[in-house]
């Protein structure tokens, strides 16, 4: 009688250990045989890491490189007469937008007519905190300004971009402090009328500095936000 032994397949990954004598028995006789090995012991032989084989590093590809930071030449501030800012185009041509709106946005920092009633607040020096942190601490002097604090900029900066029947009506606006300040001096620059709604929790300083600039103070709410909604309300 033949019996049949099936071996499975050895991975190339995996050591096999085999029996060395195996008996095989069959209802009428008993055989024994050195070639038969039923008996599979398995242990991988290399590390998990290393089952998949590496990348050729060569064949990745190389991360793609941050868009070079626009330069802009003193000389490209200076513009034909009659166009606000010159074209710049690139290889083919074309206008670059980055360059355009780099030079758009520019040209709004030049044209800005903030300094009609701003200063140039220099830059001072802070010698304790320079010296404490190890680094140059320049100190940006907005206090100097008309109304003590940068707050101005804004608020003329949009206020004189609006047209003259607009400010002929006049503005309103709700703040605490500051910024009441500055669209007060705004006002008052553009010969417009301006109503400021303040919390009445407001120091009193605050709004008769206010109303010193020519502003009408409204008193109302006990937050800044009663005193937002009355403004919007009413504008």
């Amino acid at each position: 009688m033949e019996a049949l032994c099936f071996v499975p397949a050895q991975s190339p990954l995996l050591r096999s250990k085999f029996s060395t004598n195996a008996t095989v028995k069959s209802p009428s006789t008993t055989v024994k045989s050195n070639r038969v090995k039923p008996f599979i012991e398995a242990t991988i032989s290399k590390p998990t890491g290393d089952i998949l084989p590496d990348v050729d590093k060569s064949l990745r590809a190389p991360p793609l490189a941050p868009p070079p930071l626009l330069r802009v030449s003193p000389s490209s501030l200076q513009c034909d007469s009659g166009y606000l800012i010159p074209n710049i185009p690139d290889g083919n041509g074309a206008v670059r937008d980055g360059a355009l709106n780099a030079m758009k946005y520019l040209t709004n920092i030049l044209s800005s007519k903030v300094y009609d009633v701003a200063y140039e607040s220099p830059l001072q020096l802070a010698p304790k905190l320079s010296n404490r942190w190890g680094v140059n601490v320049w100190l940006k002097r907005e206090d100097l300004q008309p109304v003590f604090s940068f707050k101005l900029r804004g608020a003329y900066n949009m206020m004189a971009k609006l047209p003259r029947e607009q400010l002929e009506r006049g503005v309103i606006c709700s703040s605490a402090g500051n910024h009441a300040q500055g669209v007060a001096l705004a006002a008052h620059r553009l010969g417009c009328n301006a109503v400021i709604a303040m919390p009445v929790t407001t120091p009193e300083i605050k709004w008769k500095s206010v109303k010193s600039l020519g502003a009408t103070v409204v008193l109302v709410g006990d937050s800044y936000d009663e005193a937002q909604a009355y403004a919007k309300k009413t504008g």
